[in-house]
């Protein structure tokens, strides 16, 4: 079957052009890399270089289980949406979770998290002797997840993870079960001696993404047999917090600004992720000698109301020649992110009407680059090069007793 590009197997694949003869391979890191290598379920993440394990809450725990422990709220609820991808053009990734605080020292949560390929995607799957174009594919985790205060502000969390994929028309291809681990801490510090400068706070933070290390997997369809990784995911980060003194006066004490404290809230953020061996000897690929990805954020809060982020990504990738022949297309994934936000406080807008106050994020940006200088793209890749990202956080409210 003729295509301007097949697929091989998620992990190596051809790229044939007209005015390319010899057959050149592209490198995608991970078999599950919908759900691990695409876009971030937290668009606040997103925008500040994907630092994920330093930010609260349930649109977190997937990468660090200890985030979701950092909610204050009985019940929070996040919506999240992505779609865009530089490899995997039309690819979409909804994302819902909950989180419930059953008392002060614990918290536990549900959520899901998917990756949708376009329908009729020029793709072609390939299990075994398989080699079809099919309609859709997709990848899902579904996330159960749990943290505890074992000390004052230290946070450890626990996930389980289930994860389904359909690579064949709605045919579930593979599905496994993993455990993830993580902890968070924060300390008050005083680094910066003025008096203008408050609130400051570091905090140090790790996790452990498949924690049992099981890195191969079988993926099958019908009498059709492939062995494809599973990628396991060490990463350390930290972050610091202080407060500003902000103050706009035509702001004071007037509708949408009322009650908003004159500060504006800074951080930044610096998070290192590793792909770890895993405990197959024999992995089908050395997907541990690349992937290795560090990231650096910033955020402003201004008045606790309105947000803007900024960041840089950078993951290592395969590229040059290739030992085997042909060549790498790929080079490090990487470059700069951005993105804004607002909190709105819709139950004191609403005199208590709505229950909950919300928080929107936004990311509006070209996507992050993944391909080398040293070979030129199809169309299908060069194309859609935008990415948009929303995430909603609906934070419910203690009603106010008479």
């Amino acid at each position: 079957m003729k295509k301007n590009i097949k697929i091989s197997a998620l992990v190596f694949f051809a790229v044939f052009t007209q005015t390319v003869s010899a057959q050149t391979s592209y490198y995608i890191p991970t078999h599950y890399r919908g759900v691990f290598n695409g876009q971030p379920s937290s668009t606040r993440a997103t925008g500040m270089g994907l630092t994920t394990i330093t930010l609260e809450g349930i649109e977190n725990a997937f990468y660090n289980p200890a985030t979701v422990g950092l909610t204050d709220e009985k019940i929070a609820v996040h919506i999240n949406y992505a779609s865009g991808n530089q490899v995997y053009k039309g690819g979409k990734y909804p994302f819902l979770g909950v989180s419930y605080r059953v008392n002060e020292k614990l918290i536990v949560g549900a959520s899901t998290l998917n990756w949708f390929d376009e329908k009729n995607s020029p793709w072609t799957t390939i299990i075994g002797g398989f080699s079809e174009n099919v309609k859709r594919r997709s990848q899902s985790a579904y996330t159960l997840v749990g943290a505890f205060e074992v000390i004052p502000n230290l946070n450890l969390g626990l996930s389980g993870n289930y994860l389904v994929e359909k690579f064949v028309n709605n045919t579930v291809t593979n599905s496994e079960f993993i455990l993830s681990f993580g902890a968070v801490y924060d300390k008050e510090v005083n680094w910066i001696k003025a008096e203008n400068v408050s609130n400051q706070k570091i905090r140090f933070a790790g996790s452990f993404v498949n924690l049992l290390m099981k890195n191969q997997i079988e993926q099958r369809y019908q009498n059709f047999l492939h062995y494809r990784d599973l990628p396991t995911y060490l990463t350390l980060g930290t972050s610091y917090h202080a407060s500003l003194p902000f103050n706009v006066g035509f702001t004071q004490n007037k509708g949408f600004f009322e009650g908003a404290p004159n500060t504006v809230d800074l951080s930044l953020h610096l998070q290192y992720k590793d792909l770890m061996k895993g405990s197959k000897k024999n992995s089908v690929n050395p997907d541990h000698k690349n992937n290795t990805a560090i990231g650096i954020g910033a955020e402003a809060w201004f008045m606790d109301l309105i947000a803007i982020r900024m960041g840089y990504y950078n993951e290592k990738r395969p590229n040059g020649p290739k030992s085997g022949g042909g060549t790498w297309v790929t080079d490090n994934k990487k470059g700069f992110t951005w993105g804004f936000g607002a909190k709105l406080p819709l139950n004191r807008l609403t005199n208590g009407k709505l229950p909950f106050n919300s928080e929107v994020n936004f990311v509006t940006s070209k996507l992050l680059n993944e391909y080398g200088n040293n070979y030129t793209q199809p169309s299908y890749f060069t194309d859609r090069n935008f990415l948009f990202s929303v995430g909603i956080n609906l934070k419910f409210v203690e009603p106010t007793k008479p």
